[in-house]
């Protein structure tokens, strides 16, 4: 199992967040290579399941906002998803950008590594509202036992009992739970769920939490952070891993 807490090439992970989507079309490949070139040591995604299930990555459970298609994913097959083009809404310099399936995102990062040299890994956040995929947690943990990935990822949601579901089924996969608002004890909620790390908003990081955090085996990773003089701050709490928007900012002050 891949663990956040052991020890960053750098001050902590670098996460391009939805690739490098403050530069380009937001989960397409294009945004994932540039958040490699940018330096990012992970590439975080989303995913949905389509019809006929297969596992694609996209932020919202519709594909209108980010392609010029419309329609729920879980109406639409892997077919139709595919003659989209993902790429113009951003910039007309992205036109004919696909879709990507799960299974296409890590065939393509197993083989890649980030500037520093370090073998890169992705987060995977599991979309489950407002539409709930029953089945999700066995999609992806078959892909990412047929890829060979499961070493090298993190899978996160907000929807915790999905993480509960997915370590069950494969207690060697990564997992941490998201979460946006304050929480009375989330290393009890980390406890019961079996995660392995703590993804909270970057407004709710404190030097204590991520302290607490780390005696109790714990790993601390926040988001979505494009500020520099934040990420600094953050920097200096020690969190283990930033995601942003601009991997390059980041990779700067590392």
């Amino acid at each position: 199992m891949f663990e956040l807490k052991q020890s960053s090439p750098r001050a902590c992970w670098l996460v391009g967040h939805r690739g490098a989507m403050g530069h380009a079309p937001e989960n397409t490949m294009a945004s994932f290579d540039l958040a490699r070139h940018m330096g990012a040591e992970f590439v975080e995604c989303d995913v949905h399941v389509s019809s006929d299930k297969e596992v694609l990555v996209m932020h919202d459970e519709r594909v209108e906002r980010t392609t010029d298609g419309a329609g729920l994913i879980k109406d639409l097959k892997l077919a139709q998803i595919k003659k989209l083009d993902a790429g113009s809404w951003y910039s007309k310099k992205f036109k004919g950008e696909k879709v990507p399936t799960l299974r296409e995102l890590l065939s393509w990062i197993k083989h890649k590594t980030s500037l520093n040299k370090y073998q890169m890994g992705v987060a995977i956040e599991i979309k489950n509202e407002p539409v709930r995929y029953r089945d999700i947690a066995e999609r992806l943990s078959d892909v990412l036992t047929e890829t060979g990935m499961a070493s090298r990822v993190v899978v996160i949601s907000f929807d915790h009992g999905v993480v509960k579901q997915l370590k069950l089924l494969n207690p060697k996969i990564a997992t941490g739970i998201l979460y946006r608002d304050p929480m009375e004890d989330p290393f009890k909620r980390a406890r019961m769920i079996g995660a392995d790390a703590l993804f909270p908003r970057r407004h709710l990081v404190t030097k204590e939490l991520v302290q607490s955090a780390h005696k109790k085996g714990l790993a601390v990773a926040t988001w979505t952070v494009n500020d520099p003089e934040e990420m600094k701050k953050l920097i200096s709490f020690k969190v283990d891993a930033i995601a942003t928007n601009y991997p390059d900012r980041l990779n700067e002050i590392l």
